[in-house]
């Protein structure tokens, strides 16, 4: 049986475009809200032409959404250290109730890769890190075509 790795690619892709769906629902949140929060706090603190580089969301959209998220309490803004003209946009404690929706799925997959031995998990994160930077190509890539259209 030969496996089609592009395949199980974009069913993990759906598997987890479907778990975020409903972790943002039970959150109150919409699904890109999620994606927002989530690459603040993994990326860290940043501004919100980061944010729209980033995730693609337009500057007019996206103002909107973060004054929603920083209302609810999700995110908290501050005084740009690098340029005063600019915010700094930075996940708050309430991120981890996001952190809790994904619990059960993180357990599980921990599971997953602990019964593999060192040299396939090593083989497979290193897998999964090179079809991250593709896709954040691609991603990029498509990005900056539609805001070439644009202009």
């Amino acid at each position: 049986m030969s496996l089609d790795i592009n395949r199980l690619v974009r069913s993990l892709r759906i598997e987890l475009g479907i778990l975020n769906d409903r972790i943002a629902e039970a959150a109150g949140l919409n699904p890109r809200d999620l994606d927002i929060l989530d690459v603040i706090d993994r990326e860290g603190p940043c501004t919100p032409g980061y944010l729209t580089a980033r995730t693609g969301v337009r500057a007019a959209t996206l103002t909107g959404v973060l004054v929603r998220l920083e209302a609810d309490g999700w995110l908290s803004r501050s005084r740009n250290p690098h340029d005063g003209r600019s915010a700094q946009l930075s996940a708050t404690g309430r991120f981890d109730e996001l952190h809790d929706g994904f619990a059960s799925a993180d357990e599980q997959a921990r599971l997953v890769a602990a019964s593999l031995d060192p040299r396939s998990r090593q083989s497979i994160a290193t897998f999964l890190e090179q079809i991250v930077q593709v896709a954040r190509v691609a991603s990029d890539t498509l990005g900056n075509q539609a805001h070439e259209s644009r202009t």
